[in-house]
This record gives C-alpha cells, structure tokens and sequence, in this order.
C-alpha cells in the first residue's frame, strides 16, 4: 500500500515542478515525468479496489455522529471544497460514494470540552434510531464495546479487513480473544495524526558531521545508540554560563509523558500483552527485556543531559515550548505527532526532516512506531441496515486510500523546507508498523500518564515497584475487557 503512495505522492511532485518555469520544464517534460512515475506505480502494485459492485440506497441519509476535538482531523465529511488538499479530497471522495451509491451522508458532531467524550453512552443506551454510526475516543468505544452496545466489526457484512485499505497491525492490536470489535480504515485519518515520529534538524545534522539519518534507517543502523551518539555531540552550554536553559543547545525535546512510550513502543516492546488465547493480561512488571529497555531510556535521556523538558507541560500557554525550541534552532531531535507536521511547523524557520523512532539495536526486524490512541467507529445495536454500513465503510476505506491518504502525506510534505522523497520514505516506514499499546492507550491513566510519567519525571529508575502499585487496578480493567470481549 505505501508503496503507492509514494509512488503517488512522488507523481504528483513531479507534476508540480513540470508546472514549474526554467530548467524544471527543460529537464523533465511534463508527460515524461508523468508516465516515468505512473509507469513505476502500475508495474510494483496490483490494482485496489473493493470489488463491491451496485447497491442502490434510494437516497438514504448515512448519519455518523463525531466527537469534535482540535487535536487532530475528525472530519469524515464537509460541505464544501475550500483549496485545502485533505479537505477538498474528503469533500470528493464523498460526493463521489454519494453518487455511485444513491445515498446522503451526514454528519454531526459533539464537543468533548462541552458534552463530554462520553457523550454517545445516552443515544447508545437508549436505543436511539438517530444516528448509524458513532466515532468516538477509544477509551469509551472500549467501554461500549464490553458493555455490549455496539456490533462487532466481524458482524457487519462486506468489510473485507484483508484488504490493504484496512490497517492489519492495528486490527490485531485491537483484537482481544477471537472478537474483533474494531477495525481502522483510510478515512480514519486520527490514526495518522496520532502517529508520532522524530523530527531532526538537517543544519545541525551536517553542522556536526552526523551523517545521513535517512541512510541510517534505510541500512537498519538506526538504533538507541546511534540516537545517543548524536544527542550527546550536539549538547552543549552553548553560553559557558554552567547552567542548561533555553539559551543552549539539547539533542532532544518532548513533553515528559510522550518519551518513555515512544522509545518503549520502538524497541519492539509493550506494557500490554495478549496470552495463549489473545486475551489482554499485564505483562509489565515482569517482562525483563521491558525493564531493561526502561533502564535504557532513563540513561540515553537523563545521564548525558541532552533532554529539555517543560516542566509545566500540562498549562495550556506552555504545551508547545518543546516544539518552539525545536522550531527555534536548538535542538537535534524533537518528538512530534503526525498533526502536529500538519499544522505546527508550517511556519517553521528550520530546515527539518521525519524519521521513525530508532530501534533498540540492529538485531531488531523492523522499525516500530507508537499510535498514542486513535478515535474508533461503533455501529449501534439499534442498526438495522447492517448491508448499508457495511457496503459504505468498505467503498469510504477503499476511497480514502487513493484519495485520502495520499492527500494526507501531501499535507504533511507540503510544510517549509520539507518536500523531499526521503521524508515520504520515512512516513512509509513509519506507518507500516504501528502499535497500540494498552498501556499507553485504554490504560493511559494509570500506566503511561500515571505511575511511568510520574517516575520518569524525577529521574526514579525503579520502575518495577511502580508498575507494581498498579498490578490489581490494571488487572481489573484488563479483566472487564476480557470479558466483555468473549462473553
């Protein structure tokens, strides 16, 4: 799949600079650039689509209520084209299923800052006609789901969740049992905005002869120790006034919750796991090579004094001080979530590019990449018109992977100074494997923004008491999935 869209992606940049006066236009004809790229496309992937043939809705409204949050793109639909590229490509794909389908498709949205994120529990439990699907934070879709009030994503007929519009990492991720509850297609475009990665600074890069990150990661030799061996050069009291402020140099930047899950969930290690029969059980506490990895991050973050750290990251005025720093020049390496290259570093005065957090060394298989949760689809137990969903879900996730996604990574390539194949390249890779860690996610509370944050925060590596201290709340919670996943 990725592999189209960067070919896609590389099509269209192609086209942009044909478009272009001078040499462009001299160098690389237009039709030549075009059918060099499609030609690429066509010989290395098979055609996609959703083979679902003519259903006829007789006009029909497709009703989905949202929760509305600036955190990321909720938007399943619009109303209107307005120049911006994911938005227009929403606005088509849609106009377009309408067309193909004899249906409308609506949709209403909630504010969680106002009505709560909880706010579909009172038409869920009521039996409420109004509206056919919910989409909402997967920390009460979970809850739906054990409650019974929502379907099985294996229930609704015609989602063909081996096809490559539908996320495969993710699906079995969030499969306990043999129950799959939900599933996560291409016009879910949180679950892009809530991927993390690294951003690096090209100038200080070159400045102090680091080498090319991105061959790095391409020949596997991007691990926690060459991460270490760049921050610790670059981390300097740039002043000489012996004290480390926002006037010197740092290798890394991130708010303090986001840093031990990114590099844990990079190491090919979760907090979460499944057992024999794919229920959730805490692994946690006794997982050695979990611990260790742990141990790990406190000595690359902590013992070179290479991390700056808001340290009133949870006040509104100061959440992006991390970012900012990292937009100002002074720093290597920053944590960002995908929406935030979206919407943050548009006017960043820094040269910048995207990698994958590293591996935990070169024997690992593959690069991994945390999702910090994702908003979820729930079909209520009120539906009816079971063949309608199922029949929309699959042509919208079908859609959204020529049209969507590939508008998406325009977006996120578009910002200044980083329109480049590499970056593309990275976001394949980044996306390819995506994990959803329990503990970071459905237990974010106790585990990841509780006892681990609190812990990492004061530089206290004894991290198997906290972990510990929340053994019989954990394993409750784990408890109630189970089983409502499997009754």
């Amino acid at each position: 799949m990725r592999k189209t869209i960067t070919a896609l992606l590389l099509l269209s940049m192609l086209l942009s600079l044909a478009g272009c006066s001078g040499t462009a236009d001299e160098t690389l004809p237009e039709d030549t650039a075009a059918d060099t790229a499609a030609d690429t496309a066509a010989d290395t992937e098979p055609v996609v689509a959703d083979g679902l043939g003519e259903y006829d809705f007789a006009g029909d409204t497709f009703h989905i209520m949202t929760r509305y949050t600036p955190l990321f793109y909720p938007y399943h639909n619009v109303e209107e084209t307005t120049g911006d590229v994911l938005n227009d490509a929403v606005y088509n794909r849609n106009r377009s299923l309408e067309e193909r389908f004899n249906f409308l498709l609506a949709e209403s949205y909630y504010d969680y800052s106002v009505e709560g994120s909880d706010h579909p529990r009172s038409f869920l439990l009521a039996g409420d006609t109004t509206y056919d699907m919910f989409v909402g934070r997967c920390v009460h879709m979970f809850n739906y789901a054990i409650e019974h009030m929502i379907l099985p994503v294996e229930d609704i007929p015609l989602i063909n969740t081996d096809q490559p519009y539908w996320n495969d990492q993710l699906y079995s991720d969030l499969t306990v049992g043999d129950t799959h509850y939900f599933a996560i297609g291409d016009f879910n475009v949180s679950a892009m905005d809530f991927t993390h990665v690294l951003l690096f600074n090209k100038g200080m890069m070159t400045d102090h002869n680091l080498g090319d990150p991105y061959e790095m990661v391409r020949s596997g030799e991007w691990t926690f120790s060459a991460f270490r061996e760049m921050v610790e050069t670059v981390t300097a009291d740039v002043n000489g006034d012996g004290v480390m402020d926002t006037s010197d140099r740092y290798g890394y930047t991130s708010l303090v919750k986001q840093v031990l899950p990114a590099f844990w969930i990079a190491a090919d290690v979760v907090t979460i796991g499944k057992d024999a029969d794919n229920l959730l059980t805490f692994t946690a506490p006794t997982d050695e090579k979990l611990i260790s990895v742990f141990q790990r991050i406190y000595e690359i973050i902590w013992d070179g004094g290479i991390w700056h750290r808001n340290v009133e990251e949870y006040a509104p005025a100061t959440n992006d001080a991390e970012l900012n720093m990292f937009k100002n020049g002074l720093t290597l390496f920053t944590n960002a979530s995908c929406f935030q290259i979206t919407t943050m570093m548009r006017d960043a005065d820094v040269e910048f590019g995207i990698l994958p957090y590293p591996k935990y060394d070169d024997a690992q298989d593959a690069y991994y990449s945390r999702i910090e949760g994702c908003e979820l689809f729930g079909i209520p137990l009120s539906q009816t018109n079971t063949e309608m969903v199922g029949v929309l879900l699959e042509a919208m996730a079908c859609a959204s992977y020529h049209e969507v996604v590939p508008a998406y990574y325009d977006v996120a390539l578009k910002v200044k100074y980083t329109r480049d194949n590499d970056s593309a390249q990275m976001l394949d890779i980044v996306f390819q494997n995506r994990v959803f860690d329990y503990g970071d996610t459905i237990l974010a509370d106790q585990l990841r923004d509780g006892v681990l944050r609190q812990k990492f925060e004061k530089d206290d590596r004894n991290v198997v008491s906290a972990l510990t201290s929340v053994e019989g709340p954990v394993t409750s919670k784990l408890a109630d999935i189970n089983e409502g996943f499997t009754k």
